[in-house]
């Protein structure tokens, strides 16, 4: 069996943790595996490029710029295919297993992708395409994440914003659901098979395309993360107040993280101690540390593991692999309500609550919180949630998804 990993990025984002993990842990298990990505940071080859084996940048970069440019007034990706893909696949001996996750994001036209596949499929039978589904981009006219946004059901006739993700200055979404909607039915006429780490993401595909055309496998920790926990003490209780931790890419961006509630959080005073990590935090107060973006996956799980609790306040992630980190190095989370916090922290035995009591759980110690989130003791819950969240069950998952196809 020959895997392909397709998706935007290489090495930034959900997304791309997952692909590459997929492609590390084939490689691994003797697998032939190569994973195919758009570009790296302004276009250019990733800065991780090197430190992968079997990895392949895909696009031009004035492929990539010309998409950025005009898909603010067009609302799609106007070019972009995988032609010259073309005779390495079906030249390529035995099954091949083309596996997409993100395409979106000024990387490749739609229809181009479709018409490929029709192509490579006539030409090599014994082509398989899976689709993993990170976000809602299948079933809305633009938007990656909904952010509460119910109008794809109805065919998203007047976008609420035109800032979410990816923004545009005019909207066109109405124009182009039916047709964009079109091509993933053709999709599924050839055969490719769907998958989503949320089930709320698959309930919402199903409901458009058909009843059990979205399977669910859920996202595990990645083996470098796997490798961390590894060599991570466990920390039972730290000294001092609470120590809170809230994490993402970029901390200004409300949808990930709610601004109005971490000033809230700021405003207990000594009765917690907060630290940020991401890019362009807006967060200063007496009683906040500011750690900036972290590279360097163990350096930030090295920190996190001196947390009390992570506050997750994000709408707009779908099975975020943050939560499943934390949680397996015995980190408790407090997630406010969301469709994605919700599957997540169900996995480990947790709940989600409200805005008003994350501000009471954030006063308490590690193992109270635990208790209340979670129901048990925190040794009991660390040894749960490492379990539930394993990257190895996926891999197993996936392979004999591709298997019995």
């Amino acid at each position: 069996m020959n895997i392909l990993q397709f998706n935007v990025r290489l090495a930034e984002g959900g997304a791309a943790g997952v692909a590459l993990d997929l492609h590390q842990r084939a490689l691994q298990q003797g697998l032939a595996s190569h994973f195919v990505y758009g570009y790296g940071k302004g276009g250019k080859e990733s800065v991780s490029h090197q430190n992968y084996p079997q990895v392949i940048k895909h696009t031009p970069r004035m492929t990539a710029m010309a998409n950025i440019a005009l898909f603010r007034l067009f609302n799609r990706d106007l070019f972009g295919n995988f032609n010259e893909l073309y005779r390495t696949i079906t030249r390529t001996p035995g099954p091949v297993v083309l596996h997409f996750h993100v395409l979106h994001s000024y990387w490749l036209n739609l229809k181009s992708v479709v018409h490929f596949c029709e192509k490579v499929k006539n030409h090599k039978p014994d082509v398989t395409v899976v689709w993993t589904l990170h976000d809602h981009w299948s079933v809305t006219g633009r938007c990656a994440f909904t952010d509460g946004c119910e109008g794809w059901k109805t065919g998203c006739q007047k976008c609420p914003t035109l800032n979410n993700y990816p923004p545009v200055k005019i909207d066109r979404a109405h124009q182009l659901v039916a047709g964009k909607r079109q091509l993933f039915r053709e999709m599924l006429a050839l055969g490719c098979q769907f998958i989503s780490p949320s089930q709320h993401v698959a309930d919402a595909f199903n409901s458009l395309y058909g009843p059990g055309r979205c399977r669910i496998i859920n996202n595990g920790i990645d083996m470098a993360t796997e490798a961390i926990l590894a060599d991570l003490p466990p920390v039972r209780e730290t000294q001092g107040k609470p120590k809170i931790a809230v994490v993402a890419h970029d901390l200004r961006y409300d949808g990930k993280t709610n601004q109005q509630l971490v000033r809230e959080m700021m405003a207990l005073g000594d009765k917690i101690e907060l630290h940020t990590f991401g890019k362009f935090s807006p967060f200063t107060a007496g009683n906040v540390v500011n750690h900036g973006f972290e590279t360097d996956k163990r350096k930030l799980m090295s920190a996190l593991n001196q947390m009390d609790a992570l506050v997750f306040s994000s709408r707009v992630d779908n099975y975020p692999l943050i939560l499943c980190e934390a949680l397996s190095i015995g980190v408790p989370v407090i997630a406010t309500h969301s469709d994605a916090a919700r599957e997540v922290l169900q996995k480990s035995g947790g709940k989600t609550v409200s805005e008003e009591d994350v501000l009471q759980l954030v006063q308490l110690s590690k193992p109270e919180i635990a208790q209340a989130i979670f129901g048990t003791t925190l040794a009991e819950f660390s040894q749960r949630s490492r379990a539930a969240y394993s990257g190895q069950q996926m891999l197993e998952e996936y392979v004999n998804f591709y298997q019995n196809l």
